[in-house]
C-alpha cells in the first residue's frame, strides 16, 4: 500500500499517464493479497486470537481501500493529462 501511495504521488507530480495506468495493475495485486489474507485466516490453521484476527482483517481492508483511492486519483490525473478516460 505504501508503494502504491508513493507511486500515485509521482503520478500527480510528473503528470504520468503511463504510471496512472500501471497503478490499476498494482491495485489488482493488492486485491489478490487481500483475498489471500482472508483465505489464510479461514483455512482452519490460523493460530492467532480473535482480537488479532479482527485487527488484521481491518488493517487489510484499510490497505486495500487505500489502494483503491490511489487508483481513483490516478484515473483523474490520466483524464487531466489526456483529456479522455483511460480504457478499462
Amino acid at each position: 500500500a505504501t508503494r502504491i501511495i508513493e507511486k500515485v504521488g509521482k503520478v500527480i507530480d510528473q503528470h504520468d499517464s503511463v504510471g496512472a495506468i500501471e497503478l490499476d495493475q498494482d491495485d489488482d495485486e493488492m486485491d489478490k493479497l487481500h483475498r489471500f489474507l482472508f483465505a489464510t485466516m479461514q483455512n482452519g490453521q490460523w493460530p492467532h486470537s480473535i482480537e488479532m484476527t479482527i485487527d488484521i482483517t481491518l488493517l487489510g481492508r484499510y490497505y486495500e481501500r487505500c489502494a483503491d483511492h490511489a487508483v481513483s486519483i490516478a484515473k483523474r490525473v490520466y483524464f487531466l493529462v489526456n483529456g479522455e478516460y483511460a480504457s478499462e
